[in-house]
């Protein structure tokens, strides 16, 4: 038993290596210059090992794929339940998803290039529909109707209003995560006066 509970944790430590090492690699070659071979040289296995784990690349972008989608809606879900408990309106609330949708971004900025900036979906089976990053944006939608309904903001097609306070949130997300801000005293504060003021423009 304590021989076959070993090789489970080998097994499970080489895969978490791969998606590591398959992760690293997508963001700094670009998804066409990188091998199975590249991945396996990358953690000094054999390319047979990587075959052992994954059928092919593709498998491996579906994989990392999950995994980023799976982290990214569980944070944003995360603060949604801890927003609720806290008992904040439905303003308060959204403004917290938001908030954590960047939080996201800048705690795991591989994840968050692999999921809205480099487009590997485009080579994976990973529907748009079943992901974490439409079911966000899913729970975005449902916090802003609520907050119409509520009379915190100002009346409208929410699907619409959603997509523009996704754009301000990615827009920001994407210039702390690749660009120095001399102006901004600390990302917190960046983060924090952005949200307010965005969300002040659709306070009725």
């Amino acid at each position: 038993m304590k021989h076959i509970k070993r090789r489970e944790r080998e097994s499970s430590e080489i895969r978490r290596k791969i998606i590591e090492a398959a992760r690293s690699l997508f963001l700094n070659q670009g998804y066409a210059e990188v091998s199975m071979r590249k991945i396996a040289d990358q953690i000094e296995y054999s390319p047979t090992t990587i075959y052992h784990y994954f059928s092919n690349k593709e498998a491996v972008v579906r994989e990392l794929l999950l995994e980023g989608n799976a982290l990214f809606l569980k944070a944003l879900q995360q603060r949604a339940e801890e927003a609720q408990a806290a008992g904040l309106d439905a303003l308060d609330s959204l403004k917290t998803v938001s908030d954590a949708y960047v939080r996201f971004g800048m705690a795991n900025p591989e994840y968050y290039n692999i999921l809205f900036i480099s487009d590997l979906e485009s080579v994976s089976l990973v529907s748009l529909i079943d992901s974490g990053r439409f079911k966000g944006f899913e729970l975005l939608e449902t916090g802003l109707k609520a907050a119409m309904e509520e009379g915190c903001i100002i009346q409208g097609d929410e699907h619409l209003i959603a997509r523009s306070v996704w754009s301000m949130l990615h827009g920001l997300t994407s210039l702390l995560l690749n660009f120095e801000l001399p102006m901004a005293k600390s990302n917190d504060e960046l983060i924090s006066f952005t949200i307010d003021t965005f969300f002040r423009g659709l306070s009725r």
